[in-house]
């Protein structure tokens, strides 16, 4: 886990995908900390062994340290429970604007490191090596962003706490996770390795059914700093 401060910046983007508008201010009101790697297949079999997790069954998860993928929100939400059981800390998916705030790490450009690709800092699909076609690398094979987070940017698409909305409209300005009742629709962040560079802006944003399994999507965790 990487601890983060609170805050200020702007998230979203004007130029982009709707979905991405409009741009504004967030106040991350208090320091918060995330996961310096997505939760690797290593870090889920422990899960699995517990008999808190499902037993995902794809060769996909076969390398250690790779990011467990093909996980929905719902099995990522076992995982936090599990872990904050055992851990006695209590664990939990980032808010999306926490998770913004985190791959920006302090700047405002179309990437952390600039407007353009760059290779070497995202596992996406022609972003360079050593990103490989049939799968995400292991984590942290990509440079780390400046508050020392790796692969946020590709690898695999990384869950959220948040629902779905269409825009940033109405969205909260104090970083805390946009619910509704019901909501089924939930947020995922970051781009993959099968995605090209378009995706791998610091303000990409997607979206999946919370019971949807796929293979291009993982997580990591978040907890609230003491």
């Amino acid at each position: 886990m990487v601890s983060l401060p609170k805050g200020e910046f702007v998230m979203g983007s004007n130029t982009d995908d709707p979905s991405e508008r409009p741009a504004h201010p967030v106040a991350i009101p208090h320091p918060f900390a995330i996961g310096k790697f997505e939760v690797t297949n290593e870090q889920w079999a422990a899960c699995v062994e517990a008999g808190a997790c499902p037993k995902l069954g794809s060769e996909s998860n076969a390398v250690k340290n790779g990011p467990v993928r093909d996980v929905s929100w719902d099995d990522a939400q076992q995982y936090v429970k599990w872990l904050s059981k055992t851990s006695g800390k209590s664990y939990r998916l980032p808010t999306e604007a926490e998770w913004e705030f985190a791959i920006r790490a302090g700047t405002a450009t179309r990437y952390w490191w600039g407007g353009q690709m760059k290779t070497g800092n995202a596992n996406c699909k022609d972003c360079g090596d050593p990103s490989r076609p049939e799968g995400p690398a292991p984590v942290g094979s990509f440079a780390a962003n400046p508050y020392g987070l790796h692969d946020m940017n590709g690898s695999v698409w990384e869950w959220v706490s948040d629902c779905w909305h269409n825009s940033f409209k109405g969205a909260p300005a104090d970083g805390r996770s946009w619910d509704e009742n019901d909501c089924r629709v939930r947020v995922i962040r970051g781009g993959s390795w099968r995605d090209g560079a378009d995706y791998m802006t610091s303000s990409t944003r997607f979206k999946y059914d919370a019971s949807v399994r796929h293979s291009q999507n993982g997580f990591r965790v978040a907890r609230d700093a003491k």
